[in-house]
């Protein structure tokens, strides 16, 4: 008792305006949706991860799912770019001042000695080896001390400019130790003679030394850039890493780390891209819901339903990809019936927002199998084509046809794309087409089984409903037929003008037939209050007072709901039912009240219908289409200038009566409306030839 009372509170506030209307609910239903997605579909984007460690040996073949820099082989670059910088050095300039001081020393030496006669040539040499450079020859000396003065300048001034030149540049180890090809480099200029030159090349050589220092800074920033000037080593998607049976070593790890393939790698990158993936997609479908003004837009339970279509084939990409991944071959991912989403989303919503489900689906499993292009295209090609079958659902084998449609296509595009990216073998290409005919067919199967169900339990029809509605068999018309016969041939005119009223100004007309056939279902409760019943010719109303007679006329929309309910008859159909008289008045009961009681005269609100008036253009259809058939039958003679008068003057006095003022109804449409009533009325109420009595013919033939 306690659950039962349960589900019923459950049901009243699934229906409340605190829920259906709610603004907030509607924000909540988006963001759950969003939620939902995220949470189905995250799996089927992240990488498989593994548990491994070096030296193990791996038990499965592992590929790059994604691109990737492969850290290990960019450090090893890097690291050789590094070690091919040489070492940078600066020049010291005290080397060149040393060699420069030496070359002074040994030169005003051997000046000053040479002037000292008391010396001997021995003595004079054992001086000046004190002063000379260590490298310097003994011959050298020699040669030095017996040069004549002029000589002297001559060659410590070529021996000082050839240092100079020398020690001012680079002049490093190697370089030294090439030393004698360096200064013959520059002897050779030399305008001396060949004893001066070989002489002034010992001297050269005996005071040079290296004149760079190693700058470790330098170097380092040298490296520096070396090392960031090498471009990243890339781990391409689809590259083989390991194989099964292969052994786990440090690089191989590297590359699964790199790749966020270890279970102890998790890459938070990837949650935080892909929801805000998933809430731009349900942003931009929440925008164009809300752009178009639809139902959807307004009631929440309409915004529920799709959003239980959307995660249902959410669902299904996410089983799927785990199939995959268990096992199954890849080209079984076509096999998705996701043609079944569009078509249900065309059934309920219309085939705008069945287009732009069908793209959101598309990405959704391009996304769950490597945000691959061929996927999205065959999933998108293959859903557009059965939405665009579904515009017009008059019988059951549209769906078959628009699954047949999303099977062909689908086998088109992927034989497609193999010509145009030859990414798998003719043996793959087959397996590929069969599962995507199989995948059309499943959507239309899946969406037969659905309809009804979620027809059920969100309580909206579609056309397929509206369909079964409209069956002569339904147990409610043919109690009407066997109660009411003369109201359910009215209702069936009634439909037919509505139905035709309806494709005329682009309103809904299978709902407007359907809801016709029902509109007056109430006046089974008392069929011979109302004249299309009296076939015995009494009116008894006649017997009653005015107002009590109002009163059961009236009451045949509150009784029809009633019946309606009774029923299960969707909302739309009980909708039209209550509004198809709106508030308009009932004259004819009005006036005889008046002529009775003179001395007092009601108020016309006393004689009107409850309404409301009716909120959509298949309800005011109806309104009118009711009264021009009742109106056009009563007349003696229906002839069309009395028709087209008889159909102005009703349009007119609710277009006064302000019918019309919460409906979208335009006063175009009710002019064209004129036009279909003439058209469809001169078909029912045209002239006949009146045919002679067969008792004349006989009496005719008798005389001849």
């Amino acid at each position: 008792m306690v659950a039962k009372s349960t589900k019923k509170s459950w049901r009243v506030w699934f229906k409340s305006v605190n829920f259906r209307y709610s603004r907030r609910v509607r924000s909540a239903i988006y963001a759950l949706l969003a939620i939902f997605l995220f949470s189905v579909l995250v799996g089927t984007v992240l990488p498989v991860r593994y548990d491994l460690a070096v030296g193990q040996v791996s038990q499965t073949t592992i590929r790059a799912p994604i691109d990737a820099v492969d850290t290990h082989a960019t450090n090893l670059a890097k690291h050789a770019a590094a070690a091919m910088v040489p070492k940078r050095y600066d020049i010291n300039p005290a080397t060149e001042e040393q060699a420069l001081g030496a070359l002074d020393q040994l030169f005003n030496t051997a000046q000053s000695l040479r002037s000292e006669k008391k010396l001997t040539n021995a003595e004079r040499y054992v001086q000046l080896r004190k002063f000379a450079p260590a490298k310097l020859s003994s011959s050298a000396l020699q040669s030095i001390l017996s040069l004549r003065q002029s000589d002297q300048v001559a060659v410590s001034s070529a021996a000082i400019r050839i240092v100079q030149q020398i020690l001012q540049n680079n002049f490093s180890a190697s370089d030294m130790k090439r030393a004698d090809m360096v200064v013959d480099q520059q002897l050779v200029a030399l305008n001396v003679s060949e004893s001066s030159r070989l002489l002034i090349g010992q001297i050269v050589i005996s005071v040079l030394k290296p004149n760079l220092v190693y700058n470790a800074v330098l170097t380092q920033q040298a490296k520096i850039a070396a090392e960031q000037g090498v471009p990243d080593v890339w781990i391409n998607r689809g590259d083989m890493i390991v194989r099964r049976g292969q052994l786990i070593t440090s690089t191989i790890m590297s590359q699964l780390q790199d790749l966020k393939l270890l279970k102890t790698e998790p890459d938070y990158g990837i949650y935080i891209g892909f929801f805000l993936f998933i809430a731009v997609l349900v942003s931009a479908t929440a925008s164009f819901i809300q752009i178009r003004k639809g139902k959807i837009s307004l009631d929440n339970v309409h915004l529920l339903l799709y959003a239980t279509i959307v995660g249902l084939m959410a669902a299904l990409i996410s089983i799927e990809k785990a199939g995959i991944v268990a096992g199954l071959p890849l080209a079984s991912s076509y096999v998705l019936p996701l043609a079944a989403g569009s078509m249900l989303t065309v059934m309920f919503f219309g085939t705008s927002l069945a287009m732009l489900t069908s793209v959101l689906l598309a990405v959704a499993v391009s996304a769950a199998f490597g945000y691959d292009f061929q996927h999205f295209f065959v999933m998108l090609s293959g859903m557009i084509g059965a939405s665009l079958t579904m515009i017009r659902v008059k019988h059951r084998r549209v769906f078959m046809h628009a699954g047949l449609l999303a099977a062909l296509l689908n086998a088109v595009t992927i034989a497609l794309m193999f010509l145009l990216l030859t990414s798998s073998g003719i043996r793959d290409l087959a397996y590929e087409v069969v599962f995507g005919v199989i995948s059309g067919i499943l959507s239309s199967v899946l969406t037969i089984g659905l309809l009804p169900f979620l027809e059920t339990v969100f309580r909206i029809t579609t056309h397929m409903g509206l369909l079964e509605l409209g069956n002569p068999n339904h147990p409610l018309l043919r109690k009407l037929l066997l109660e009411a016969p003369g109201t359910y041939h009215h209702s069936l005119i009634v439909g037919n003008l509505a139905e035709a009223a309806a494709e005329e100004i682009g309103a809904d007309s299978l709902l407007c037939r359907v809801g016709a056939y029902y509109h007056d279902v109430g006046k089974m409760r008392r069929p011979q209050f109302f004249i299309e019943n009296q076939f015995a010719g009494e009116n008894p109303h006649e017997k009653i007072a005015p107002n009590l007679s109002c009163m059961i006329v009236t009451a045949h929309v509150t009784d029809g709901i009633e019946m309606l309910r009774e029923y299960n008859i969707p909302e739309p159909i009980r909708d039209i039912c209550a509004e198809h008289h709106g508030t308009t008045a009932l004259w004819y009961f009005y006036n005889r009240a008046v002529e009775l009681d003179k001395h007092h005269v009601p108020s016309i609100d006393q004689y009107r219908y409850p309404g409301p008036r009716p909120r959509s253009k298949e309800a005011a259809i109806v309104m009118v289409c009711d009264a021009v058939e009742a109106s056009v039958r009563s007349l003696n003679k229906p002839t069309p200038p009395r028709i087209e008068a008889m159909i102005r003057k009703i349009i007119k006095d609710r277009l006064q009566d302000g019918q019309f003022d919460e409906c979208e109804l335009t006063l175009g449409d009710l002019e064209r409306l004129v036009g279909v009533f003439m058209r469809t009325l001169r078909g029912v109420h045209h002239e006949r030839i009146e045919y002679p009595k067969i008792t004349n013919i006989v009496e005719l033939k008798a005389k001849s």
